[in-house]
């Protein structure tokens, strides 16, 4: 599903460009013109795009990034960091986020 695809993808960037990603993270771009300014809005429309699958109030849609994000940042920063080395599957570890998130979602 969409949820899933666009989590993955963030976490596979993330693991692949370790140095790239933490780069951008709390960067302000000078314009909107900044290609920093232009992947962000790409990353936020997709993920917008994934939450019109749920009956988020758009009120509420900024809240809903937030969360996405910081789950998806969260996971992926700390695995990329080896944050996760016991020996349970990290990629099942990444699945239950994936489903925890999409039921919070479906419950609001």
């Amino acid at each position: 599903d969409a949820l899933a695809a666009a989590a993955r993808a963030f976490r596979a960037f993330v693991l692949e460009h370790p140095g790239r990603y933490a780069a951008t993270v709390g960067l302000e771009p000078s314009g909107p013109d900044d290609p920093l300014a232009i992947a962000s809005q790409r990353l936020l429309d997709a993920f917008t795009a994934v939450l019109r699958g749920y009956d988020i109030a758009e009120s509420d849609v900024h809240h809903a990034l937030r969360t996405l994000r910081s789950f998806c940042h969260g996971f992926a920063t700390l695995q990329a960091a080896g944050g996760f080395q016991w020996s349970t599957d990290i990629d099942e570890s990444f699945e239950w986020l994936i489903a925890f998130a999409d039921r919070g979602l479906r419950a609001r």
